[in-house]
């Protein structure tokens, strides 16, 4: 009998820890499907780029880009760190040329909040790290907005 009930709390404490390993699912803030006009703000470069491919976004798509943040339905703010090689000192002994090249990755993110009371609320947020060669073929910020509208217009 014991026995039994020491093999019970076992497996009661284990069978918990079995989901832990487990990817989350990714759920979409059922929010997202109401918003059809976002303004963006953050990152000027990042903007800039979706700025110029305002078209191929707003075609086929339910969202579509607004130019005063009062007639947006949400904010996407986008953020933008540059990559690229940079140098770092080997060791303490600094000695001119002898500098190690660390490459840092070109990151992106976005984050979309709407209007709850007097204060934003974020609703959804992703983010992407490339190398240099993914930068040029398609800047994190195009990859990003892809994402958020498949997410926010899917099954509408």
């Amino acid at each position: 009998m014991r026995r039994r009930v020491g093999w019970l709390i076992v497996l009661s404490l284990l069978l918990p820890g079995l989901e832990i390993g487990k990817p989350k699912e990714d759920k979409v803030d059922p929010r997202l499907k109401q918003i059809h006009i976002v303004f963006l703000s953050g990152s000027v470069e990042a903007t800039q780029t979706l700025r110029e491919q305002r078209e191929e976004i707003e075609n086929g798509s339910c969202l579509k880009l607004a130019d005063h943040r009062e007639s947006a339905d949400a904010v996407l703010k986008v953020s933008y760190v540059p990559g690229g090689i940079s140098q770092e000192p080997n060791g303490q002994a600094r000695v001119p040329g002898m500098d190690i090249p660390v490459v840092q990755r070109y990151h992106t993110a976005f984050e979309v909040s709407i209007h709850e009371g007097p204060r934003m609320k974020r609703i959804w947020e992703k983010h992407v790290d490339l190398n240099r060669g993914e930068q040029d073929s398609q800047p994190g910020a195009l990859r990003l907005m892809d994402l958020l509208r498949h997410d926010a217009c899917a099954e509408r």
